[in-house]
């Protein structure tokens, strides 16, 4: 019976999709509703394992289990409030193809969270992102149509080509499509023609393009930015898919080690340092899109440092903190665009000054504090809970890389705290003038309300999601705590834990209200971290380039000791003739890699189109390897 209803939901808003296009009217919404109500029964029967096969002209294996449950359950609520919040949205792009991406995105989010066939894995991967870049481009906004070829390249080039390499490998180890499931994956990947880690990294890129941590913040502000605000919770649902198929391979179905849980944990760090370009940003959806990346590079941390504390209870800590941590920022930051929205609602840009006619005499300031305070880690709110166990499990491992990496990332959970108290100290200063009092439709405050709401009540209340939790970490025989004083003060480095987040809190707020150019300078170092990236390598180089023409060259070349000051770049050292000994060794080598850089020039390659050529031809090969072998 429940796999009826879960085909109920997929068939629901595959109506939905075909309603909002052929007729442009917001009722399609009412389809997704209905289909809400089904994925939050599926989510429930999940909890107790739920299996089979649906769509019989497209045979889809089932395989839904706590893990996948949990991560529905969120998928559910935010597809409730997505069918009630964007009826009374005004949509300033193409409403239809809006409407019919939308909800064929959720389509194809249901069926990557529920299905185990890796090979549809694969597919639902790229519908999800297909669907999703054509909401970018029905937004027809400025930029989108940019927006949308950057990250629609990106997730095909860092994220399709490495599924598909992928999945040719997985079959080759399975040797069935039917029983290409990540459970006869973990039966048979001793077959596998390369190394398991080989296998991971592949599913990492893929899992961290999704995310949008990788290419670091190349595109989810670009992306954000384009979107309406309202819809930009669709790809904070795809960032939660990445940190899912992440999971499920590293902890289910591979043997991860703590080599890769070392490398997650240092990408987790590394992508961190996004939010510090938000501190300069006054166009809050950039401001909050560089905040989502830092969230899921802390995610990626605490799952690193899972795999690094191996079958101990702080490892289980860890894994519950990155699973709390990635769920919670989908609430707040949707709660957070959901209020954006309420502006872009009356054709007005979400910006520092515009947020006063949104938070001026109306309750839904309240609400929205809420959520963005959720995101900078005040306690007792969202954020602040899932860092805590994150920070417990890896203060109280005694690693000394962990403990570095953990220290940077507790730094870098300042800025969030700082940008909220920087918009509030800007908005009195330079917005001073009154605002007419909008009147905001019932259904956007009511919607944004309860989204944050139930950020507050899940992160004050922890016990509500514990047993999905609990659950889903059954399987792996690892130690689980049994009630939330258990989880919370599983090792004294809680209260370290505590003090810290307190002091990153209190060091967040002294930062915003510092003045904008004091705060400037002292991140001036990152921000030019590229210019200094690229001075100093030229200035290396330049020292190489001395180096040659005045040390190497005259041993090489017949060159007059009175002229090696006229020589100044390489074309000046072709006049001279090369020592005959050399000559024989080293210019074959020499004129090949010139005549190499000239052809080069001359051509003016594309090395965008020459990369993705390349990683084509790779995958079809290996696919190829993976069938015959």
């Amino acid at each position: 019976m429940s796999l009826y209803v879960l085909e109920l939901a997929l068939g629901l808003l595959f109506i939905a999709s075909l309603f909002g296009l052929f007729t442009g009217r917001k009722m399609a919404y009412a389809f997704t509703f209905l289909a809400s109500l089904a994925m939050f029964e599926t989510s429930i029967e999940g909890l107790t394992g739920l299996s089979g096969e649906i769509i019989p002209f497209l045979p889809t294996s089932v395989n839904v289990d706590p893990l996948s449950s949990l991560f529905l359950l969120v998928f559910a609520f935010m597809t409730l409030a997505l069918s009630l919040y964007l009826p009374s949205y005004e949509v300033k792009g193409d409403a239809r193809y809006l409407s019919m991406a939308t909800n064929l995105a959720l389509l194809s989010g249901l069926l990557f969270l529920v299905t185990d066939n890796i090979e549809r894995l694969t597919l639902f991967y790229e519908l999800f992102a297909v669907f999703t870049a054509v909401m970018v481009l029905a937004s027809e906004t400025r930029g989108s149509r940019k927006a949308t070829w950057r990250y629609l390249v990106l997730t095909q080039v860092f994220g399709m080509i490495p599924l598909l390499i992928a999945t040719g490998l997985a079959y080759g180890a399975v040797g069935s499509l039917h029983h290409l499931t990540f459970h006869g994956l973990r039966e048979n990947f001793g077959n596998l023609a390369v190394s398991p880690a080989f296998l991971l990294v592949l599913f990492l890129s893929a899992s961290l393009v999704r995310s949008g941590a990788f290419p670091y913040h190349v595109w989810v502000p670009r992306v954000y930015r384009s979107l309406p605000s309202p819809f930009v919770p669709v790809f904070l649902l795809g960032e939660a898919l990445g940190v899912y198929m992440l999971t499920r391979v590293s902890f289910f179905v591979l043997p991860a080690g703590s080599t890769f849980g070392y490398v997650l944990a240092f990408i987790g760090t590394i992508t961190a340092f996004t939010t510090l370009y938000s501190f300069r940003e006054i166009r809050l959806k950039r401001k909050f899109a560089y905040h989502s990346v830092m969230d899921v590079g802390i995610a990626y941390f605490a799952l690193g440092s899972a795999l690094v504390l191996g079958g101990s209870l702080l490892g289980t800590v860890a894994l519950i903190g990155a699973l709390l941590h990635v769920l919670y920022q989908v609430l707040y930051k949707s709660s957070t665009f959901f209020g954006l929205g309420a502006i872009e609602h009356y054709g007005e840009e979400p910006n520092i000054c515009s947020l006063r006619k949104l938070l001026r005499g109306h309750v839904v300031a309240l609400l929205i504090t809420l959520s963005v305070f959720s995101m900078a880690a005040v306690p007792p709110l969202s954020a602040f809970v899932s860092k805590w166990l994150i920070y417990t499990a890896s203060m109280g491992s005694g690693d000394i890389l962990l403990w570095l990496m953990v220290l940077a990332v507790a730094f870098l959970g300042i800025f969030p705290l700082a940008s909220i108290i920087q918009v509030r100290r800007i908005n009195r200063l330079l917005c001073k003038r009154e605002v007419d009092r909008e009147k905001i439709p019932f259904p956007i405050r009511i919607v944004t309300g309860f989204v944050a709401l139930t950020s507050v009540i899940v992160a004050v209340f922890p016990f509500v999601l514990l047993p999905w939790l609990t659950s889903s970490l059954e399987e792996l025989n690892v130690p689980i705590p049994e009630n939330p004083v258990q989880l919370f003060f599983a090792h004294p480095s809680s209260f370290g834990a505590m003090a810290l987040l307190m002091a990153m809190a209190f060091a967040g707020w002294r930062i915003g209200k510092m003045p904008t150019d004091r705060a400037s300078e002292l991140l001036l170092i990152f921000y030019n971290m590229g210019d200094i990236l690229r001075f100093t390598s030229d200035y290396f180089l330049s020292l190489g380039k001395a180096f040659y023409l005045n040390r190497i060259l005259p041993i090489i070349k017949v060159v007059p000791r009175h002229e090696v000051p006229l020589i100044k770049d390489y074309d000046d050292a072709l006049d001279y003739p090369v020592r005959h000994l050399d000559e024989a060794m080293f210019m074959p080598l020499i004129r090949a890699v010139e005549r190499l850089a000239r052809w080069g020039k001359s051509k003016n390659i594309d090395m965008n189109a020459l990369i993705s050529g390349f990683a084509i031809a790779m995958a079809i090969l290996i696919v190829l390897l993976g069938v015959f072998a």
